[in-house]
């Protein structure tokens, strides 16, 4: 007799067949997190620079008690608090900033994983999951940033967004429960980044909508929920009872309520293009006695507590008006009401757009792509919230952060860094993994043809992850890395030469510990910085002179003892008679003359020069 479904038989099989499928997965997503672990060893000497160097200064602050300075509201906390404990327990900086991004990266994978089979029962659809997503976790953890962990976010939201939709229609217990982890999971992206804070608000209003819509229509087969304010209303409570201490920790050190200030700082920069007088630096300092940069905190209060207006009797270059203006506005931004503005905005985001969709390619190919299927399978109802809720759901997240993210990108900045789009590829593969097995059902009712174009369809997913993220190839994909070389899995990368610098410069002695310096070029003397224990001055593109007696006097008002030179190296030496005395110089293949993001490296003197009181 044949077996059915309710046959002894089968049921001793099902559970066979989970067991298998849930050691593939198991062994798979092991195999994926060894990979990145590799790759964050191998690249563990590589110089931290820009956002990391404030992340893994803080880090240090709290690891080492200070948690006063710590405290900061434009860099999210997360990531600094969970490599505290390593710091803390003797692991390097950079080591344990790997340490986290591994853990991020097993939640990318594992979770994802975990959220397909659990929609298909299926386990070749999540086996594909973990194959196209390791490629970009490798890829993207060796970065000091919380960007891995916002990615792993992202995923554990659509997880916690799909259980608390689940239980809409369960027991109040069960409502409720499931609401309080949504609000938790929402205090913790907000930890972790702040942009995220804003994506789950409007997320949740989006998946309550979403409901709301579907259960107006005919045949959704669930009952209508119950008293609908209470799922939002749990939500609020539980983010504001995982996220109230810190809120207070930064309201107390701000003096009102703050929730943090890197949306309000980025977002104003979209309306001016005001900047200092040519020709007279910025000079920031660093926000506290622990800080590493000025860049620790972009707080406007705290940003300026340096000199920033040119003194009234100091003439701009080529001027000879001493009250000359210290600032300069852009005709763009000249119109300053609120249409003006609405203008400029509007003006600003359709230049920046190109540049947008670029770096979201440059994060993976076929990213968008599979958001444009996805959209008309929703436009001609092939996926419908009544079937395929979880889809939905995670075109909705992925569709919030896509326009969030476009609203606040710039021309300027050629659309940002590729990092800040990288939660948008593993969204749509969890969503084109999902609904694989509907699509093979399909393209099975047509014939042999379609179902060799799904085929092909998946390999040219897993082979693209794995041209982009790995190998660094460039046409037909588009490389992520911005080196366009091949990540380094099984050899390491050898020492950085800012790293061999660094080591160099400690071993003469030539600069003591929590030495106050500025150089010629500010990135690199951050970078520097950070491996040396001192405490850089200044910030980038504000031609900081040392032959200046106006800015030596700036450079003695805010207690600056050293000046980092930046030469080629066949440039003649320089006479520093004036400004005080070379204590030691190196030369380095390091960022020297380009003081800009991303400078190439070129053969650098460096002189280290001690300033006269």
């Amino acid at each position: 007799m044949p077996r059915t479904p309710t046959t002894p038989g089968t049921r001793a099989a099902r559970p066979l067949h989970v067991l298998r499928g849930s050691l593939v997965l198991g062994v798979s997503v092991a195999l994926s997190v060894v990979l990145v672990a590799l790759v964050v060893a191998q690249q563990r000497l590589q110089v931290t620079a820009g956002d990391g160097i404030s992340y893994l200064s803080i880090a240090q602050q709290y690891a080492e008690g200070d948690v006063g300075n710590a405290v900061n509201a434009y860099w999210s906390p997360m990531v600094s608090w969970l490599a505290a404990p390593l710091i803390a327990s003797g692991v390097g900086l950079e080591d344990a900033a790997g340490v986290v991004s591994c853990v991020a990266a097993a939640l990318v994978v594992g979770i994802s994983a975990w959220l397909v089979w659990s929609e298909t029962r299926r386990v070749l659809p999540a086996f594909v999951a973990v194959v196209v997503l390791t490629p970009v976790v490798m890829q993207a953890a060796p970065p000091r940033t919380p960007d891995l962990l916002v990615v792993a976010w992202v995923i554990g939201f659509l997880w916690a967004l799909r259980t608390a939709d689940r239980a809409l229609s369960g027991s109040g217990r069960a409502r409720v429960a499931t609401a309080a982890l949504l609000g938790v999971v929402v205090a913790l992206g907000y930890f972790v980044k702040l942009y995220v804070l804003p994506v789950a608000v409007v997320s949740v209003v989006g998946w309550l909508l979403v409901r709301w819509w579907s259960g107006r229509r005919q045949g959704d087969g669930r009952p209508r929920v119950r008293r609908p304010w209470v799922t939002p209303v749990v939500v609020v409570l539980g983010f504001a009872v995982v996220a109230g201490p810190w809120v207070g920790a930064l309201s107390a050190k701000y003096d009102g309520l703050v929730l943090g200030s890197s949306f309000g700082v980025n977002f104003g920069n979209k309306f001016s293009t005001t900047t200092n007088a040519d020709g007279w630096p910025f000079l920031p300092v660093p926000p506290n006695p622990a800080a590493t940069t000025p860049n620790e905190d972009f707080t406007p209060d705290v940003y300026r507590q340096g000199p920033f207006d040119r003194p009234t009797d100091t003439p701009a270059p080529g001027s000879s008006d001493p009250g000359a203006e210290t600032g300069a506005t852009s005709d763009a931004t000249s119109d300053r009401s609120l249409a003006g503005k609405a203008r400029y905005y509007v003006a600003q985001r359709l230049e920046a757009f190109p540049f947008y969709v670029r770096k979201i390619s440059d994060a993976n190919v076929a990213t968008l792509p599979v958001g444009f299927l996805l959209a008309v399978a929703l436009v001609v109802g092939a996926v419908r919230f009544r079937r395929s809720p979880f889809v939905v759901l995670s075109g909705v997240v992925g569709l919030v952060y896509f326009a969030g993210y476009a609203a606040i990108t710039s021309s300027s900045s050629a659309g940002g860094n590729v990092r800040y789009y990288w939660p948008l590829f593993p969204v749509a593969v969890v969503v084109a993994t999902t609904l694989l097995p509907r699509v093979w059902r399909s393209a099975a009712r047509r014939g042999v043809v379609a179902r060799v174009a799904v085929a092909l369809a998946v390999v040219a997913l897993a082979v693209s992850s794995f041209a982009q993220n790995v190998l660094g190839a460039q046409a037909p994909f588009v490389a992520s890395t911005a080196d366009a070389v091949a990540l380094p899995v099984l050899h390491p990368t050898g020492m950085p030469p800012v790293r061999q610098l660094a080591e160099d410069v400690a071993a003469s002695g030539a600069l003591p510990d929590d030495a106050r310096v500025i150089g010629s070029n500010t990135r690199t003397t951050a970078s520097l910085a950070l491996l040396l224990g001192a405490h850089a001055y200044g910030r980038s593109g504000q031609g900081y002179d040392v032959d200046s007696a106006d800015q030596r006097a700036l450079f003695s008002q805010v207690g600056i003892e050293y000046f980092l030179q930046y030469d080629d190296a066949g440039q003649p030496e320089r006479d520093y008679s004036a400004a005080g005395t070379r204590v030691a110089s190196f030369v380095a293949v390091v960022p020297c003359v380009d003081d800009t993001r991303g400078g190439g490296a070129s053969p650098c003197r460096v002189d280290v020069v001690r300033l006269d009181p």
